[in-house]
């Protein structure tokens, strides 16, 4: 039974994530990256989940988080913010270190759409657990799918947004060679991850459609960004 959970779990998980693929790839149809590569990176982002796991839980300790004990605003701040700067960190280094090895890796756009790629791996991940764990507590699968499409339009969505204008600056930083253009691209992105996860959580339903507003204001960005770095034509060196 664990089994076939498992296996509808990944095939659900894998679903949302991948509307969310084809469309940021989309956007670099004209010379896109070897599919190689893009199982490389996405690959990646689903190996650094356990990893990141590690690192939040870690930190919960650390800072003295029970999950089981009344949580003050000012705890869930804490919580949120280590949890954004962790696994955007995660996400962000773990692609430079590959990376390394891609002779692809020569165009601004590509630093986007790689790390977009990478966030999307480790979203599938996240999502196959939380569907495997519904339906193990029993929950109906019809549950699980309404939760994933919820994430559809939230988490995944947001992994990508954050990963993408990190990824933004950083082709900045790679075109100009200011590094501060990275600095401010990893700010934004943990900014962007840490508020919206902090609204979702203290105020719920109230602020669904500001934080959906939110997104996609960021989306429009992003998408104005791959227009603005199509249009450079200056190899980048890495």
């Amino acid at each position: 039974m664990a089994s076939l959970t498992l296996i509808i779990s990944s095939i659900c998980g894998v679903l949302p994530v991948s509307l969310w693929l084809i469309f940021f790839l989309w956007q670099d149809v004209k010379k896109s990256e070897p599919k190689r590569w893009i199982f490389v990176l996405f690959l990646v982002g689903m190996l650094i989940t356990p990893l990141v796991y590690f690192l939040e839980n870690s930190y919960l300790k650390l800072i003295g988080y029970k999950e089981e004990a009344t949580v003050s605003i000012f705890m869930t701040i804490i919580v949120y913010f280590g949890i954004a700067v962790i696994e955007e960190l995660a996400k962000f280094f773990s692609a430079t270190l590959i990376l390394k090895k891609n002779k692809f890796f020569d165009e601004a756009i590509d630093a986007m759409i790689y790390l977009i790629v990478l966030s999307l791996g480790f979203g599938v991940v996240e999502n196959i657990l939380v569907v495997y764990e519904e339906i193990q507590n029993g929950g109906y699968l019809l549950n699980a799918i309404s939760i994933l499409s919820l994430r559809f339009i939230g988490a995944n969505l947001l992994h990508a947004l954050s990963s993408g204008i990190i990824g933004y600056f950083w082709a900045l930083k790679l075109l100009k060679g200011k590094k501060n253009y990275l600095y401010w691209g990893i700010f934004c992105g943990i900014l962007l991850h840490w508020l919206f996860n902090l609204a979702i959580i203290l105020f719920g339903g109230e602020l669904v459609l500001f934080c959906s507003l939110v997104l996609f204001l960021t989306a429009v960005f992003l998408l104005w960004a791959f227009d603005i770095l199509k249009q450079t034509e200056k190899p980048i060196q890495y």
